[in-house]
């Protein structure tokens, strides 16, 4: 896991010096860097789910939805830098398919989305005003609920597979 969170880490700094516009603005690269050495890989996704810029977003965002968003968090991995975005993203206790979330911060900015995954219902909490324009952590997440997850566990059959050559 630390071998994993290393490698992510330095992957994501070097995006940022690739990439310094790449989701945040250049004035915000220190913080996003900071924010990205801080969490990416942590274990410690209550502190991650309590910065108080991120629940005071999410309390504008969903307002009472708040407390059905972290109860399908309960079962969760850890904070995971998912391109340029922190996200944490899990399922409430024995009900995975059925009752899940996921919470998106992008380092840098105050840019929170979530969504709850609810009675076969998909609701996205965010300041876009089109599903377009949501981050593609949630459009990916969406994708992978509405399959069940089964994409992840079963190979597609429009996929290929090619062992390397010997």
């Amino acid at each position: 896991m630390m071998a994993f969170r290393s490698l992510a880490l330095i992957v994501a700094i070097g995006m940022v010096g690739v990439f310094p516009s790449a989701g945040v603005a250049q004035s915000d690269e220190g913080t996003a860097r900071a924010e990205i050495a801080k969490w990416a890989g942590s274990d410690d996704t209550d502190a991650f789910l309590r910065q108080p810029a991120v629940r005071a977003e999410l309390q504008k965002l969903l307002g009472p939805e708040l407390k059905h968003l972290l109860h399908n968090l309960n079962v969760r991995g850890s904070v995971e830098l998912i391109g340029w975005t922190l996200t944490v993203s899990g399922n409430a206790p024995h009900q995975g398919t059925e009752e899940e979330a996921i919470m998106c911060v992008v380092p840098g900015t105050s840019m929170v989305e979530a969504a709850i995954l609810s009675a076969g219902t998909v609701t996205v909490y965010t300041r876009a005003e089109q599903y377009e324009y949501t981050n593609r952590c949630i459009k990916d997440w969406i994708t992978l609920a509405n399959s069940g997850h089964a994409d992840r566990m079963q190979q597609p059959a429009n996929v290929r597979v090619v062992p390397p050559a010997r």
